[in-house]
């Protein structure tokens, strides 16, 4: 092995910062502890909160080094900016400082350990200013150890400081919080992560390309130390030319663009086409619960991009999920992007459980698919509730309930009121509680001729080819009265849908061109008007 290999640091240890400015992403942090040395107000107790890579550790040893730091002339005293050349700030740097001690409390948990702590704390430091004690992961403490340390922490001793560091704040006894100082250390921005890792591929002489770069700080999730071992890793796979192809092999991430096409496939309805890009990606290595898992963030992708179009010049995101989340988010409504949602997330609860987890999958995809084509709820009440188009769609009247003495299914004529034009065909349809059915006659349906017992309709592409023999059935059954629906491919008008969407825009534009609202408008210029329609359910 040569001496390179030997002496060679993984980029998370050879950049970790030395100083409070070095620090990523902890703008507020540094800050608070700044001031607090620079006044002289600093507790005798810390305690350090956040994810893994965050940096609670680094920040617990620049703190040990500004508390004992004794200036390049040896005369300096506690500083924020400590001088990192003095004996006690290389001592702490190569972890070799005899009054600055760390203990890892996931390894040590119990009370005689925090006694060693309580007894040596009765000494004073030896070369530095202050004894510190740093204990990482401080929740893993007994309840034992806790109350032990507690006594101390309530009168310690002027020389000592203790550092907490913590990734389970909860964990931690009421009785021990109360007598520190908290910091929370926030998880680190994508954009911070992006330009930081950029930075540090230029100083080891690697390209990367942005997107390679922007799928790193995704699987880093806020940590630094995950995103530098992650792109120390592709640097070395790639030779310093770190691809998205690489990086993608490296992750074992599927192609979001296949995604993409897999979660357009299944918004349009079209169930065997994606079954079959399913069982593709399975002979390509995809497992099922990730790949669940990826449509969810999908899902959550173009939902976000739905309602903050901003995200569209966030360079954090790849460029092809910007522009193919956007389409989406322009074709899919805001109720069927949550219904995938409560989908997906329903299903993956179900495939996490399942001892055929491929088949599952297939499963909560064909339910996915099946679902996407029907109204929601909020449509269902607004199409049967009239709505705000000024009594255009018709009300259906509630049936009452049945007596559980009354047959479940009508098999004889029962008395109706004459249904003598298309609008009293609709809520015939909607009071028969036919949802479905009437849905589609609202929205795909185009009417060319009524007659009473004869209807002649133009479908619409997302009608039913069952629809006319469907409705049919139901006016002939329940009336008594012979129905025909005879479907032309030609003429018919606006769909009851498209007529109210047209009757509501012209009342907002009238409403728009009243003279009071003009006059408004010309005597505050760059006023914006707004139309908000109160909706009315019967």
């Amino acid at each position: 092995m040569t001496e390179s290999a030997i002496n060679y640091r993984v980029l998370a240890r050879k950049y970790r910062p030395q100083t409070m400015s070095e620090l990523v992403g902890q703008e507020l942090l540094v800050k608070t502890l700044t001031q607090a040395i620079e006044a002289n107000r600093l507790p005798h107790a810390f305690v350090l909160h956040g994810i893994r890579g965050v940096g609670k550790t680094t920040t617990a040893r620049i703190l040990a080094k500004a508390l004992n730091c004794q200036g390049a002339d040896g005369q300096g005293g506690s500083t924020a900016d400590p001088c990192g050349v003095c004996s006690s700030c290389i001592a702490i740097t190569e972890d070799r400082h005899l009054d600055v001690i760390e203990m890892d409390a996931a390894s040590r948990t119990g009370v005689d350990d925090i006694r060693e702590i309580t007894e040596s704390a009765r000494y004073k430091a030896v070369n530095g200013r202050y004894k510190i004690f740093i204990i990482d992961e401080v929740h893993m403490l007994s309840k034992s150890a806790f109350n032990a340390l507690l006594k101390t922490l309530e009168e310690p001793p002027p020389h000592v400081k203790f550092i907490f560091a913590t990734t389970e704040l909860k964990k931690i006894p009421e009785t021990v919080l109360s007598r520190c100082m908290k910091f929370d250390l926030a998880r680190i921005t994508p954009q911070t992560l992006f330009d930081y890792f950029k930075g540090i591929c230029a100083k080891e002489a690697a390209t990367i390309e942005d997107e390679a770069l922007s799928l790193l700080v995704r699987a880093a999730d806020g940590s630094a130390r995950d995103g530098l071992s992650l792109l120390d890793q592709a640097i070395s796979l790639s030779q310093s030319n770190v691809t998205t192809d690489i990086v993608k092999n490296m992750l074992g991430v599927v192609d979001r663009g296949r995604l993409f096409i897999l979660l357009t496939l299944l918004m349009e309805g079209k169930v065997a086409e994606a079954v079959a890009e399913v069982r593709d990606l399975y002979t390509r290595g995809s497992e099922a619960t990730v790949l669940l898992y990826d449509l969810l963030d999908l899902v959550y992708w173009v939902t976000s991009l739905k309602i903050n179009r901003s995200l569209m010049t966030d360079v954090t995101w790849p460029e092809s999920d910007r522009r193919d989340g956007a389409t989406l988010a322009d074709k899919l409504s805001m109720p069927v992007l949550m219904r995938a949602w409560q989908v997906l997330s329903k299903g993956y609860e179900e495939v996490m459980r399942s001892p055929l987890p491929n088949q599952a999958v297939e499963m909560v995809l064909i339910r996915l698919a099946y679902l996407s084509d029907l109204p929601s709820a909020e449509d269902l009440l607004k199409l049967t509730s009239g709505g705000n188009t000024g009594g255009m769609i018709p009300t259906p009247r509630v049936a009452a309930p049945k007596h559980e003495s009354q047959p479940s299914i009508q098999t004889a004529a029962q008395p109706t009121n004459p249904i003598t034009s298309f609008q009293d065909l609709l809520r015939f349809v909607a009071s028969a509680r036919e949802p479905i059915l009437y849905s589609h006659l609202m929205q795909d349906v185009h009417l060319v001729s009524f007659d009473v017992g004869a209807l002649v309709v133009r479908l619409g592409a997302k009608a039913p080819t069952t629809l006319p023999s469907q409705l049919e059935t139901l006016l002939t059954r329940q009336t008594g009265q012979s129905w025909v629906v005879t479907v032309v491919t030609d003429g018919g008008a606006e769909t009851v849908v498209e007529q109210n969407k047209k009757q509501a825009q012209q009342m907002e534009q009238a409403a728009l061109d009243h003279p009071f609202i003009k006059e408004m408008m010309a005597q505050f210029p760059g006023l914006v008007a707004k139309v908000e329609r109160q909706e009315t359910i019967h």
